[in-house]
């Protein structure tokens, strides 16, 4: 990194909260965990039952951005089972989503206390956590994550905690788990991207145009991410790849916030 160059803002996107979703859409109770097999509860009662049932019908309605019978199916769950983690889990991530945070903050505290051992857990109350600046206890939950050698998914946690360091103003901590997160998974969009930002943000335009170039070539763009695309384009003077990032700009996404920015003019 140049240690002469004035580092420029850009704002950090937030990955994903909701990585627990594909786990918890599978079945509830199969969420990444390290104690236990991991399988269905056996001999479950009535009640236990009616909230992993609901559960998963809450988490696939949330899938699916029909928050109002997502909320009232998981309520249900809790309803039957106040026990269940899995249901706090999901409600801590939908209140999140709908801007109740203190609330959410609850549930996650709630899921945790129930279920302390669940790498996926770990991950979704990190990245709250970070969000709230409570960055330590963040970081902690991160490294538990994809610390854990069961854990399918540790680009996940890794990329989240990139994205966290982001926001302590950490730009090399945040490169080191992009790196690692893509030695875990080569390719993995999110990582490559979190490498882009910080290295335009630190000025080094060259290595943040190689990093936007080998996320083109696996990954389809969001409006977002062309964003960050065309101001690296702007700032390497390469205008063949501004014309191409703006077009597909305007191609998929007409409409979008990113789209009536750039016509705007504003850098």
């Amino acid at each position: 990194m140049n240690s002469g160059t004035r580092r420029m803002f850009f704002p950090v996107q937030r990955v994903i909260v909701a990585f627990a979703l594909t786990a918890l859409l599978g079945g509830c109770a199969s969420t990444t965990s390290r104690s236990g097999d991991g399988g269905p509860r056996d001999n479950q009662t009535q009640n236990e039952r009616a909230a992993q049932i609901n559960t998963e019908l809450g988490v696939g309605y949330m899938h699916e951005g029909h928050m109002d019978v997502a909320v009232e199916k998981i309520r249900r769950a809790i309803y039957f089972d106040d026990n269940f983690a899995p249901a706090h889990h999901a409600y801590a991530l939908m209140l999140n989503q709908l801007g109740e945070t203190e609330k959410a903050g609850v549930e996650f505290a709630k899921a945790y206390s129930l279920d302390s051992n669940n790498s996926d857990l770990d991950n979704n109350y990190a990245t709250y956590l970070c969000s709230q600046k409570d960055y330590t206890r963040a970081q902690a939950l991160f490294a538990r994550a994809y610390g854990d050698p069961l854990y399918k998914t540790p680009e996940f946690a890794l990329t989240n905690s990139g994205v966290c360091y982001e926001s302590q103003g950490k730009p090399n901590k945040a490169i080191g788990q992009y790196q690692a997160a893509l030695v875990k998974a080569d390719g993995y969009g999110p990582a490559i991207l979190g490498l882009a930002r910080v290295y335009y943000a630190e000025g080094a335009f060259s290595k943040a145009e190689s990093a936007m170039k080998n996320f083109d070539l696996t990954n389809r763009g969001s409006p977002e991410s062309l964003q960050l695309a065309i101001r690296i384009d702007r700032a390497t003077h390469d205008q063949q790849a501004l014309a191409n990032h703006v077009l597909i700009l305007k191609g998929r996404f007409p409409d979008s916030a990113v789209t009536k920015w750039f016509e705007s003019g504003a850098k």
